[in-house]
Parts: C-alpha cells; sequence; structure tokens
C-alpha cells in the first residue's frame, strides 16, 4: 500500500472508545474489508501509526491484530509489516460472518436474560419504591433527557437506571443478582447505545416505566418493561451488519 492509499485509509479510520478498545478495532477492519476498502494484499500502517489513529496503547492495537490473525484476515511479517489476506475471499466473509453471528446469538441470550428478569424488577418496584427511591430514579431520568446527544453519558445513565429499579425492589437478592451480571447486561446496552435513536428509545421506555412505577401499578409497569426490551433487542438485532454479509455471500455466488 503505498503512502497515497495509507494517507486514504487512515482517513476511513477513527479513534474508538469502548471500554474493549481492540474490539472496536478489530470491528473497523472489518467493516473495511466488507466495504472493498481494504483488500488481499494491503498492508496496514505500523503498530505506532495506528495507535497514533485510534487513540489507543499499542497494546490495544497489537490485541485486535491477534484476534484478526486468528480470524485468518490478517498476516503479520516479521520485518515487512502486517497484511491483509483474503487468499479465499467466501472463505474469509464466512468467517466474519460466523464470528459475527456468534456475537448476536450471545445477545439473543443476554436480552432472553432480561427479559425473564427485568419486567419482575419493575413490577416489584412499582409495589415497594418509597418517595427516595423515586426522586433517584427522576434525577436520572432528568439526567438522561439532557445528555441525550452524549453516547457515554447515555450508556453509564442508562446502567444507573435500571440498578436504581433493582434498589427500589427493597430485595436484596434482585439487586445482588442484577449487580453480579452487570457486566454481562451491560453488553447488550453497549451494543445498542451508539446512536441518538437508541438514546431517545431508552428515556422514552424509561419515562413511562417510572410513570406507571409512580401510581404503584406493578402489571403495567412489569408489560412496560417488556416491552422496552422488545423495542431496544429488534433495534440491536436489525443494526447487526450479519445481513449485509449474508447479501454479499449471496451476491458473490451468483
Amino acid at each position: 500500500m503505498d503512502k497515497k492509499s495509507r494517507t486514504s485509509l487512515a482517513g476511513n479510520l477513527q479513534p474508538v472508545s469502548k471500554t474493549k478498545f481492540h474490539e472496536q478495532i478489530v470491528e473497523q477492519v472489518q467493516a473495511l474489508i466488507e466495504k472493498g476498502r481494504l483488500k488481499q494484499g494491503d498492508q496496514l500502517p505500523a503498530e505506532r501509526e495506528l495507535a497514533s489513529i485510534f487513540k489507543v496503547s499499542r497494546h490495544s492495537v497489537r490485541e485486535a491484530i491477534r484476534v484478526l490473525e486468528q480470524q485468518r484476515v490478517l498476516k503479520s511479517r516479521p520485518g515487512s509489516g502486517t497484511f491483509i489476506i483474503i487468499e479465499d475471499e467466501p472463505s474469509v466473509v464466512e468467517s466474519l460472518a460466523n464470528a459475527i453471528l456468534q456475537e448476536k446469538n450471545a445477545l439473543e441470550e443476554i436480552f432472553q436474560f432480561r427479559e425473564l428478569l427485568e419486567p419482575q424488577i419493575a413490577g416489584l418496584a412499582a409495589r415497594n419504591a418509597d418517595t427516595e427511591d423515586i426522586r433517584i430514579l427522576e434525577n436520572i431520568l432528568e439526567k438522561q433527557q439532557k445528555e441525550v446527544d452524549d453516547i457515554q453519558a447515555s450508556k453509564v445513565l442508562d446502567e444507573k437506571f435500571h440498578l436504581a429499579l433493582a434498589r427500589a425492589t427493597g430485595n436484596s437478592v434482585l439487586l445482588q443478582v442484577v449487580e453480579l451480571f452487570g457486566h454481562i447486561l451491560l453488553k447488550s446496552r453497549h451494543e445498542s447505545s451508539g446512536s441518538l435513536h437508541r438514546n431517545q428509545l431508552s428515556v422514552k421506555g424509561h419515562k413511562k416505566i417510572l410513570d406507571a412505577i409512580k401510581k404503584k401499578d406493578p402489571t403495567a409497569a412489569g408489560n412496560l418493561m417488556a416491552g422496552h426490551l422488545q423495542a431496544i433487542r429488534d433495534l440491536v438485532i436489525s443494526s447487526s451488519p450479519i445481513k449485509m454479509i449474508r447479501k454479499n455471500q449471496n451476491d458473490n455466488r451468483k
């Protein structure tokens, strides 16, 4: 890849912001391959340059390269650099598709877990929430409305709202369950908290749930939480790149 091509590539890469930085680097490289901007034989910029582009440590870059090598997408050649190795394009696309499909299946399982647990939490919160619980939920929701354009702040506030609901149940076991599995539940939130539409959807759903809790209506609160989770699930699954990959596979077979 010549200097001009490298400059063009750098323009297509963006600084990353996720907690696991290497995962977003992997996603961006995969996306460039899917769109044809990275092809067989192209050389990636040096590790130091990639770290500067993504604004992460060189360790994160190395971890991303390791993952992509395991997916048979990249090949590091000592003394030469790191290259795209799409020797059999359909098989590479299939490999990417399988990786994303596994991720989607994992997300679906997380949503199934949330749909079993969180409507019950909302219903119990409607029964047991006291004045202080409602004040805390109102405060979080108000901040959500103000920070709806801030992706990172919205993720944090979304998590705080659901945790506050668990506290509002007055059930210490439920609260411990939510805290214990918090890192898993966060995955479904972080995967879908990357757009203004998602954040607006979250605020709208939370407002309806909180209104039901204020009215001491457990049935409505539970049903509204179930509907809220279904709406978020639909958004996450429909935005998955798996559809694009499958389309490319079908096009290649024609």
